[in-house]
């Protein structure tokens, strides 16, 4: 899911920048990448390059195939304005949306050289969102001293979609994680151009909240992303692939994931895939779809803790992290609200961590009452993301080289100007402005504190790309993640984490 703190704003902004033309600003040289040559624009001491082609158009015979090289192009091409948002059915992503939407763009200091690259994976649960949403803008973090890039992706029915016809005509054999190949496409983008922006290629972070941190937790994972980057960030977000052996019957393999595309091809009317791939966008989008990355043997082997165990992670320093009241805006949109009763209670439970809960479990998160059991669901909802996050960085901890590190961010802004119907208090997503900088596009009453926030988690992130450590001079203290609630840094003020202790994790083992 998307993780904006109102969706109205960020759709107004996201339309003004997608039809604004950017051609009053200066032109930067030309610049020679993967299908020839482009010119971006100068914005004082940055040059932006919009809407850069990673991959060919994935239209017609292309569509559902993993992406194919650039379409080369003759002259000089421009690339100051964003491309469309991949196709979707979100109503808060503002039209134009495209299946022709493999693109990305970058943020560099006019005068860089040899400096980290932040590769900011958009959220949206893997069939909204897009990578010109004005709160994930990199021009901040880039003035700070990085190349940043954000890209699309395809998404939904585009995007994750199995089919054994689909796995006939690819060389190995599988189908359904085109997303995610999308993203690795991009990520061998930058390993092949990036120095010509001033980026060191051997410095490359990934970065993403919500199904972005979930991407991120899948490259970690990923063969097919080794020495692609050497530092990740994920916020929120690991719940696209099992974490554990017990969790694999909650997820799909190449079998079940093929037979849920011929379920879907029927719902259709398509016998074969050409006819699938002679379908408008808008008459697939008409059958709903649910999105997930699916163990295929190719992308992914196993699940996450099986392949930490084998030592087969990319083992890169880690940095991950969840908000104090995300539980809310995650029960609404994983569970039925309705059936969050005392009555549902276990069921709701059950549904959300994929087993029947331990009588600890219950006694940990009450529901005598209808209204003690809403607020202990949201409450495990919130601590499950959590443990998710922090298991994973355990994972990292034992049996890797690299050093994980975890935040827990309990800050609350103050409320937007219109009713906030996403991202309140500190929920789900709430942090995105703080750690790219951005606050500027949320009109919020904001405060010195939430400045000096944004400005410290902001030189924490260049900071961690720098070096892959989050401290340093001027940065608070932060200890590696050692396993104990103790070496998991809260943000917060002292009333705020207060209000929202950590949680006891040893419910979840």
């Amino acid at each position: 899911m998307n993780c904006l703190p109102t969706r109205a704003v960020a759709a107004a902004v996201l339309s003004l920048l997608l039809s604004h033309a950017s051609q009053a600003a200066p032109t930067t040289r030309p610049v020679k990448v993967s299908g020839g040559a482009i010119v971006g624009s100068v914005d004082g001491p940055l040059n932006e390059y919009f809407g850069v082609p990673f991959a060919a158009p994935p239209v017609g015979d292309l569509r559902w195939r993993a992406p194919q090289p650039v379409v080369p192009w003759a002259g000089e091409r421009s690339a100051r304005d964003f491309s469309p948002a991949c196709a979707q059915t979100a109503t808060w992503i503002p039209n134009p949306k495209s299946e022709d939407c493999l693109y990305l763009n970058l943020w560099a200091p006019a005068k860089a050289k040899d400096l980290p690259v932040i590769v900011w994976i958009h959220g949206g649960a893997m069939d909204s969102g897009a990578a010109a949403v004005p709160v994930q803008n990199g021009a901040n973090l880039a003035r700070r001293g990085a190349v940043v890039v954000t890209l699309n992706y395809r998404l939904g029915i585009f995007g994750f979609y199995a089919l054994p016809e689909l796995s006939a005509e690819s060389p190995q054999h599988v189908s359904g994680n085109q997303g995610v190949l999308d993203q690795i496409a991009a990520l061998r983008w930058v390993r092949a151009n990036i120095a010509a922006f001033g980026g060191d290629p051997d410095r490359v972070t990934i970065m993403g909240n919500s199904s972005g941190g979930e991407s991120v937790a899948v490259l970690v994972a990923s063969p097919l992303a080794t020495g692609l980057f050497q530092r990740a960030i994920a916020e929120s977000g690991n719940d696209a692939m099992p974490i554990s052996p017990q969790d694999d019957h909650r997820f799909d393999r190449t079998p079940a994931a093929e037979a849920k595309g011929l379920a879907f091809a029927k719902a259709v009317g398509a016998e074969r895939l050409a006819d699938l791939r002679r379908l408008s966008v808008s008459d697939l989008q008409k059958q709903a779809w649910s999105p997930r990355v699916h163990v295929d043997g190719h992308l992914l082997r196993a699940d996450l803790t099986t392949t930490y165990r084998n030592h087969d992670q990319n083992d890169v320093p880690l940095l991950v992290g969840w908000t104090a009241e995300e539980g809310t805006d995650l029960t609404a949109f994983y569970l039925d609200a309705s059936a969050s009763t005392a009555a549902g209670r276990r069921d709701q439970m059950a549904k959300l961590l994929g087993h029947p809960p331990s009588d600890r479990m219950l006694a940990a998160y009450p529901g005598a009452t209808d209204v003690q059991a809403l607020a202990s669901i949201n409450q495990l909802t919130n601590d499950w993301w959590g443990w998710r996050m922090v298991r994973w960085a355990a994972l990292q901890a034992r049996y890797g080289r690299s050093k994980s590190y975890v935040y827990y961010f309990a800050h609350r802004p103050a409320e937007p100007p219109t009713p906030c119907s996403w991202g309140c208090g500190a929920g789900h997503g709430v942090e995105i402005q703080y750690l790219l900088d951005n606050l500027a596009v949320d009109p919020r009453a904001w405060t010195a504190e939430d400045r000096r926030l944004a400005n410290q988690l902001a030189d924490t992130v260049i900071r961690f790309a720098r070096t892959g450590s989050p401290a340093g001079e001027g940065l608070p203290a932060w200890p590696a993640f050692d396993g104990s609630n103790a070496s998991i840094r809260p943000i917060g003020g002292d009333a705020e984490l207060q209000a929202h202790p950590l949680p006891d994790f040893s419910v979840f083992q």
